[in-house]
């Protein structure tokens, strides 16, 4: 399967906390976004709600938070001892300097087929939107639910059951860990696992 790189900037603390949330189900950036973009391309709409979850009131931003009806990021504070001005005078011991507090940001790297990529940035480009963009809020809806949002298609099938994101070695290594299998008799009857795959959400 032919494929080229998607490289966008997220922040590093998301980015992993996303990918452990993914890892427990099984997958990774590269499939949940593989089928978000079809997903996408199929129904020509962002296919989740961008929202925040439900917190308790007292948590909820204040008037007294709020700056011309724009919350305020939250701010660091450094203090600086000892501080020499320009002049050579001796400025307050302990001066308080403020910053906003920076993100620290990471590189997210996927492979995609180009077909998916060019169709799926050709549809955001129309609503005025980046394949950044979407890969940030796609993340945060993950981040607040610890799951894949229910409205988006999932996968049909975990990685290491799914032939497109499995390098050629890889697929021949469990064949062949596949035909050990069936030499030694350790099968698993169809019926079984279709309902498996049911419980586990991976077939309908």
């Amino acid at each position: 399967m032919k494929t080229v790189n998607l490289q966008v900037r997220i922040n590093e603390d998301l980015k992993q906390e996303v990918s452990s949330i993914l890892k427990a189900q099984g997958l990774s950036y590269t499939s949940m976004l593989d089928a978000l973009f079809r997903q996408i391309i199929k129904e020509r709409r962002i296919p989740f709600a961008i929202a925040l979850p439900t917190a308790p009131i007292d948590e909820t931003p204040s008037p007294s938070t709020l700056n011309n009806g724009t919350y305020e990021q939250p701010q660091t504070t450094l203090k600086a001892s000892d501080h020499i001005s320009a002049y050579g005078t001796p400025r307050e011991e302990n001066q308080e300097i403020s910053f906003d507090t920076i993100d620290k940001t990471g590189v997210l790297n996927i492979r995609i087929n180009p077909k998916v990529k060019t169709l799926t940035t050709a549809i955001l480009k129309e609503m005025g939107l980046t394949m950044s963009l979407l890969i940030t809020l796609i993340s945060k809806q993950i981040q607040f639910l610890k799951a894949i949002p229910s409205s988006v298609n999932k996968p049909i099938a975990c990685d290491s059951m799914n032939a497109d994101f499995l390098t050629n070695e890889e697929i021949d290594q469990l064949l062949e860990l596949a035909y050990k299998d069936i030499e030694q008799g350790n099968l698993t009857p169809a019926e079984d696992l279709f309902e498996q795959l049911k419980k586990e959400g991976l077939l309908s």
